[in-house]
């Protein structure tokens, strides 16, 4: 008594003889026969493959989350490890099919059992693709670059799949292919250099929390400047202000200087630190025809009496003001009252270094509006009250010689 196989084709043939075929016409007739066998009982365990895990899945989704159960079928996890099952009833059937011709039974499980190894890599594929999905949507993990680990577990999926496939072919055990892989790190080190240091980098952005998904960077050396849209295994993708795709290096961060505006996001406001230049010889003692004046304007009164009476000879006085001071002290009572200044944090007016172009006078505080535009905007309106302010305390801006003649 032959094998369960050879069972199988001879009950087939015997019968068919019976019926009365021809010995050549009974064998073509018993391969058609197992092959159109075969091609119903494949396309049968694939449906019910197909069927029977979903089943379990939904029951499995409703006990747990459903969300998961719908982004691993969008992923066709369950379709890739349902393959498998027909994948074994075909190997299987080339054995009945060809039990007479060896090497053709060896060729067919060749091929089968590589489709069953792509079969699995694909399965495990689609559950990194639908594991990466799910981190996405934790608000936990935004900040993580999810894809630099999922794109380095399809790396190792491929390369096992690799010896699995090469193993297959050549007979050669796994144990074997992997010393040979040992034997040829330094050939695997080169050929994935930018893989690696892609990866050490990650590693060292992710636990050193120096770039997040959604951060505003500034990479000068690769011209990127804007919101980081993307973390890879070897790219960091940044959007611009101009809506343009700036691809850098992953690690551009660890080797060269960025800057991340992460800081002054999560902060309480946003720095103003600009100054405008006043013309030196616009500075003056204030007279009493000047103070009299001010001291109709009830926001300044106030200012002038902190200082005290003002002597009638400037010189050699350590209580008289000039219109500068004045005017310093009301820019830094004006800024703390304005309501889209940050008053807890520091707010000064200071002076700079006197250069040719006169003399600096530079507005440091932070405003409570942290959006570009917006904060942009109280920059202006700040500005332009402080220049339209200026001849009110006889005060004038420098303009080089050069700017008023070309003006005129």
């Amino acid at each position: 008594m032959g094998s369960f196989e050879e069972q199988i084709c001879s009950f087939i043939y015997g019968e068919l003889t019976k019926a009365g075929l021809q010995p050549a016409m009974a064998a073509l007739t018993e391969k058609i026969i197992i092959t159109v066998g075969l091609a119903i009982a494949i396309y049968l365990t694939d449906q019910i493959s197909r069927r029977l895990i979903l089943a379990l899945v939904k029951w499995w989704a409703n006990k747990r989350n459903k969300v998961y159960e719908d982004i691993f079928v969008e992923r066709r996890v369950f379709k890739h490890i349902a393959h498998i099952a027909p994948a074994l009833v075909a190997k299987f059937g080339t054995s009945v099919l060809f039990n007479a011709h060896n090497g053709w039974i060896i060729f067919f499980e060749h091929i089968v059992n590589i489709y069953i190894i792509f079969a699995f890599v694909f399965f495990v594929q689609s559950i990194i693709q639908g594991g990466k999905a799910i981190l996405a949507e934790n608000p936990d993990f935004n900040d993580k670059p999810i894809g630099s680990y999922s794109q380095l577990l399809n790396i190792i999926n491929y390369f096992f799949a690799a010896l699995f496939v090469v193993s297959e072919l050549s007979g050669q055990s796994m144990w074997a292919l992997l010393t040979a892989a040992g034997a040829l790190s330094a050939v695997l080190l080169l050929v994935f250099k930018d893989t690696i240091t892609g990866l050490v980098a990650s590693i060292q952005i992710s636990s050193n929390d120096m770039i997040r998904i959604g951060d505003s960077i500034e990479v000068p050396k690769y011209g990127a400047d804007g919101e980081v849209i993307e973390i890879n295994l070897t790219t960091i993708k940044v959007r611009n202000g101009d809506n343009t795709i700036t691809t850098i290096p992953t690690f551009a961060p660890i080797t060269d200087s960025f800057k991340n505006w992460r800081g002054m996001e999560e902060s309480a406001g946003r720095r103003i630190k600009r100054s405008i230049h006043l013309k030196i010889i616009s500075i003056n003692f204030l007279e009493q025809d000047s103070i009299n004046l001010m001291n109709s304007n009830p926001g300044i009164a106030p200012i002038i009496a902190k200082f005290g009476p003002q002597p009638s000879n400037p010189l050699n006085s350590y209580s008289q003001i000039t219109n500068l001071t004045l005017f310093r002290e009301y820019l830094v009572q004006y800024l703390k009252n304005h309501p889209k200044i940050n008053s807890k944090m520091v707010c000064t007016v200071r002076q700079l270094n006197p250069t040719d172009k006169g003399l600096p006078l530079e507005i440091y505080c932070f405003t409570n509006e942290k959006e570009w535009v917006k904060y942009e905007n109280v920059i202006s309106e700040i500005f332009e009250h402080i220049i339209a302010a200026l001849p009110y305390f006889n005060l004038e801006i420098h303009e080089s010689p050069s700017a008023v003649k070309t003006s005129n």
